[in-house]
């Protein structure tokens, strides 16, 4: 069959094709912005929608879903808060290891429990894979984003080497020739802290502060601790989403957690303030150009709004910030953003205490949800999106 692959807006009527979990509150506030978009301009769009569950269950493959067989746009919603998908993803990784997936599809929900974020990973990765390809066999698809690089997006080893790689600031990434434990780990941070002190461990694939520990290592044996989101209860860990200091046999419990789902080790920077209280930045870039900035802060070192962070009014924050350490900083998300293939890249950036230096921390494949921030004029991220997607396919 052949196919006509200009984009679908091209001809009058713009069709977009979503892979979401339809009940998530990500892909309603999306849903609602984007037929505010089109029907401020007169248009109803074509608008399908694909359960992740419909795509995991056949590892990315898109046989048979009739929604991807003519030209259209293509957007991936993030697949997370979903059980049943989850629970498809831990068996696609088992799978993929050669082990029996039953028992995976079967695994009691238990909030916040982390019954396997390495495996869980794998699967999603297979599923990226398989969605990589199939939308290689269709070249009448348009992509928000390419799957390999929400893969690389969710490296964060891989993320850090990439920006260190392209000259853009980044904290020190750690490396052992050898497999670290718990009690090695500690020692080698406490070798390295120069007085300084503070590493993140954190998991290679996590999101959202999920399976961090703040290791404070520079008072030496004995005095090791972190603050952590990582709860150990009976053998079994849960994120929590109070913050929690721990020492001693629970602090090895916490890192050998952490390094057994593979973990990213980063040398920790000492934040700026404002008010007293520790901040970074999410910086939204749409085709690679800055169009969003959130502060939030915490008495904490994670500034999470989850883990007990707040907003932060953005003038007041961004008055704060020299100038042209402001411009170097939104420069460099410009050319963080260009490593991707993508309409939308959030990025974590962070000011050193005294504003020194900047810092880019992560980048985030799913960082556009912020459903309470709107610019000066009235317009969400989300529509910001929307019309950097329809400026970038000629919509």
């Amino acid at each position: 069959m052949a196919h006509d692959t200009r984009s679908a807006g091209a001809r009058g009527q713009p069709r977009h094709i979503v892979i979401a979990n339809p009940e998530s509150r990500r892909w309603q506030f999306y849903h609602r912005d984007l037929q505010a978009y089109w029907a401020n301009r007169g248009v109803v769009p074509s608008i399908a929608v694909v359960p992740w569950e419909r795509v995991v269950s056949q590892d990315g493959q898109l046989d048979g879903l009739s929604a991807f067989d003519r030209p259209g746009v293509v957007r991936l919603e993030s697949p997370g808060r979903n059980t049943r998908v989850a629970r498809l993803l831990l068996a696609v990784g088992a799978r993929a290891r050669g082990e029996a997936p039953e028992p995976w599809l079967n695994l009691p929900d238990r909030k916040g429990w982390l019954a396997a974020p390495a495996l869980l990973h794998e699967g999603f990765c297979r599923v990226l894979h398989g969605l990589q390809a199939s939308f290689a066999a269709r070249p009448w698809l348009r992509l928000e984003a390419e799957p390999r690089d929400l893969l690389g997006m969710f490296d964060k080893v891989e993320t850090c080497r990439q920006f260190a790689a392209a000259g853009l600031p980044t904290p020190r990434l750690l490396t052992s020739a050898v497999p670290w434990t718990p009690t090695r780990l500690l020692d080698e941070l406490y070798a390295d802290a120069r007085g300084q002190g503070t590493y993140y461990v954190k998991f290679r694939h996590g999101s959202s502060a999920s399976g961090i520990a703040m290791v404070h290592a520079g008072g030496g044996p004995g005095t090791y601790q972190a603050t952590t989101s990582v709860l150990a209860r009976g053998g079994e860990f849960f994120n929590t989403r109070r913050l929690r200091h721990v020492r001693g046999e629970e602090l090895h419990a916490v890192l050998g957690f952490i390094l057994n789902q593979g973990a990213c080790v980063q040398e920790g920077i000492r934040m700026a303030q404002i008010d007293g209280q520790n901040f970074d930045v999410r910086v939204v870039t749409l085709n690679t150009r800055p169009a969003g900035t959130i502060f939030r802060l915490s008495s904490n070192p994670m500034t999470n709004l989850h883990l007990g962070g707040r907003r932060g009014d953005t003038d007041r924050c961004r008055s704060e910030i020299p100038r042209r350490l402001w411009l170097d900083a939104l420069d460099a998300c410009t050319e963080a953003a260009a490593l991707y293939q993508t309409t939308m890249v959030g990025f974590d950036l962070l000011f050193e205490r005294g504003y020194h230096r900047f810092f880019l921390l992560e980048a985030n494949a799913f960082g556009d949800f912020v459903p309470d921030w709107v610019t000066p004029e009235g317009h969400s991220l989300h529509h910001l999106e929307i019309a950097a997607t329809a400026e970038r396919f000629s919509l």
